[in-house]
């Protein structure tokens, strides 16, 4: 089964690309694709400003019964106003992709979008063509302590299996569970009930039985394994579980990934120059001062050589000249985006032992001592 991605216009490149790789980290039937260069816009005539003065107006009382916004953070302020998009015309740009790009009525197109929709849902499939539907991706940092890569990823998943155990035939309130029990077909009234089924990574009974009809059980076991992969990461992102052992680092020789195996195999996710330093500073478990790169110059290149396949010789010693230039502030950036996305992935309390940290004129360096070969 293949499930095509699609973004507009106001999705970041890079919360598009997390989600892809959270839905991909885990092998199996499930076939997703990514489309970063077809950007859906959203035309002012197919938008409207909408308005809410308070709570009750932005629930929307003449809304259909189920609203998946109930209750909002009480930090959240009206008025507001918001750009907002019916369902019709976001299952039109789905459509509209399917048929310019040839896509088999048989696989899946799922928009993310950040533009609001008439009904605030955050997530649904066209009744009329099950196989389009959308996905919100803001706000969920008002609902959720987690990068809002892992509920979109999580949605993409609960909208595939609302396809298969679903009949579109009869109204979700009358299928999906009103009490949420930790099943991926709960109703969740708000936001923040996701993480109830983002924990449990589970599908009950009843809403199995109806998925083995309609869907391969390959594809099924696929499904829950990324589930599972999601509750684990989502768990170590929102640092529950910071009182763990510590994980071992893991560079894969052909790719130079990095993976925490002990960590449910969390892949840390660092852009070529990033891991050219990180990697430097793995080599040097005693540290360095940043005023020591550039008498590691060579080493910094041999690295990037490796890692990196884009641009010429001389761009790459270009950039390694700058991340070593003490008078530039490369070094000190790409430290800063490390411990980002260190923290981002197993949270703050256990990312302090992998980053690189050290204070202003002193040296740095990992705190973990790892023996890890990276030549």
């Amino acid at each position: 089964m293949t499930i095509h991605l699609i973004k507009s216009s106001e999705v970041s490149a890079d919360v598009f690309t997390s989600v892809y790789d959270l839905l991909t980290a885990t092998d199996g039937t499930l076939q997703f694709k990514c489309d970063q260069k077809s950007i859906i816009n959203f035309d002012e005539e197919e938008l409207y400003d909408k308005n809410y003065i308070d709570e009750d107006s932005f629930i929307k009382k003449e809304a259909p019964p189920l609203s998946n916004i109930s209750k909002l953070p009480s930090d959240f302020k009206f008025p507001v106003k918001l750009k907002t998009a019916s369902w019709g015309t976001i299952f039109k740009k789905c459509e509209t992709y399917r048929k310019k790009y040839s896509i088999p009525k048989d696989e899946i197109v799922i928009l993310l979008t950040d533009i609001s929709n008439n009904y605030n849902w955050f997530a649904t499939l066209d009744v009329e063509k099950p196989n389009n539907g959308f996905i919100h991706t803001a706000d969920w940092d008002m609902f959720l302590n987690c990068h809002r890569k892992f509920p979109i990823a999580y949605e993409v998943i609960a909208l595939l299996a609302h396809r298969f155990s679903f009949d579109n035939s009869i109204p979700v309130l009358e299928q999906a569970h009103k009490r949420s029990i930790g099943c991926i077909n709960d109703l969740c009234m708000e936001k923040r009930e996701i993480i109830l089924k983002m924990r449990t990574a589970d599908i009950c009974g009843e809403c199995m039985s109806k998925l083995k009809f309609n869907m391969p059980m390959t594809d099924i076991l696929h499904a829950l394994s990324i589930i599972d992969s999601l509750r684990i990461k989502m768990l170590y992102a929102q640092n529950f579980k910071q009182h763990v052992s510590l994980s071992s680092v893991y560079i894969d020789e052909r790719n130079h990934r990095i993976f925490l195996p002990d960590f449910g195999n969390i892949e840390i996710k660092l852009r070529p120059l990033e891991k050219v330093l990180y990697f430097l500073f793995m080599r040097y478990p005693e540290g360095l001062y940043l005023t020591d790169l550039a008498d590691h110059r060579q080493e910094l290149i041999d690295f990037y050589e490796k890692i990196s396949h884009t641009g010429t010789l001389e761009e790459m010693r270009e950039r390694i000249n700058d991340l070593v230039n003490v008078l530039s502030n490369s070094a000190s950036e790409k430290i800063s985006r490390i411990k980002r996305v260190f923290e981002e992935a197993i949270g703050p309390d256990l990312a302090k032992h992998y980053y690189i940290q050290g204070g202003n004129g002193e040296r740095k360096k990992i705190n973990l001592k790892m023996s890890v070969d990276i030549s």
